[in-house]
């Protein structure tokens, strides 16, 4: 049988989607009030019935010992009369029925209670259980995909890293190979013999310059002597001379173009 310790003490565990623990506890409280008071009753009823059981004891004692006092023949029986005290102990055995009955209808009641009581705490604890598996499961399915999009993250990123270290490292050396390219070329001596030759250009241009304004300077001496001595030529003359012109200005020409192609040769050669 419980004890209104052991009511007290049950412990029930919560969930999401249970019963209310306030009306659970409320109803928990009322049960433990009504079991006291009955318990208590139960133990004065019991009590009153072992003091009406010695009593009626010791009157049945008494009587035992009063119809063995008689010493008169069986002629017929007599009717018995009760004594005061039997019939005082008859009357308490039948006022104390009614109470024994009641007593054991709540106590029915009592225990009616404390099994709703207990199936509620048992679904309660099973709902409480489900709810957790059902939280648990969710958890590591959120869990699962949060840590396989985390690797996926970190392979690319890790993907994209190596593909950046090797065009750095090409980079790299494309870079320094056109620098070496370059050193190379200012360190070849065909670059020396170029600046040579650009010099030699320089000075030849100079020499051509000289050379153009002297021939200016012929160019306007004939044009002004020209009508003076026009009639001492003829015209097959006239072609000779243009002819000689001609010629000298392509002699003058031709160093200085031949010059030209040799510098950019050398140039193209010192770049590649």
């Amino acid at each position: 049988m419980l004890t209104t310790t052991e009511i007290h003490s049950k412990e029930f565990k919560r969930s999401f989607r249970g019963y209310d623990v306030d009306e659970v506890n409320d109803f928990l409280d009322q049960i433990i009030r009504d079991y006291d008071l009955i318990i208590r009753e139960k133990m004065e009823l019991e009590q009153q019935v072992e003091e009406l059981q010695a009593e009626l004891e010791r009157v049945m004692e008494g009587e035992s010992m009063y119809a063995n006092s008689q010493q008169q023949p069986p002629v017929q029986e007599v009717p018995v009369q009760q004594t005061p005290s039997r019939f005082a102990a008859d009357n308490a055995m039948q006022s104390l029925q009614p109470t024994a009955a009641a007593l054991t209808s709540m106590e029915q009641s009592i225990h009616k209670s404390i099994r709703v009581a207990q199936e509620v705490a048992d679904e309660v604890r099973l709902n409480a259980k489900k709810e957790a598996e059902l939280i648990v499961q969710e958890a590591e399915k959120n869990a699962d995909r949060i840590i396989n999009e985390a690797l996926t993250k970190a392979r690319a990123i890790h993907t994209e890293l190596l593909d950046l270290k090797q065009k750095s490292t090409i980079y790299r050396t494309r870079f320094r190979t056109l620098v070496q390219s370059h050193l190379d070329i200012l360190e070849n001596s065909d670059w020396n013999a170029l600046e040579e030759i650009e010099e030699g250009l320089d000075e030849h241009d100079k020499q051509l310059e000289e050379l153009s304004e002297v021939g200016d300077h012929q160019d306007y001496m004939i044009d002004n002597t020209l009508p003076t001595i026009q009639h001492d030529f003829n015209d097959e003359d006239a072609l000779v001379m243009d002819e000689v012109a001609v010629s000298y200005m392509e002699e003058e020409e031709e160093p200085r173009r031949e010059l030209r192609r040799t510098s950019r040769k050398l140039k193209k050669k010192a770049m590649f």
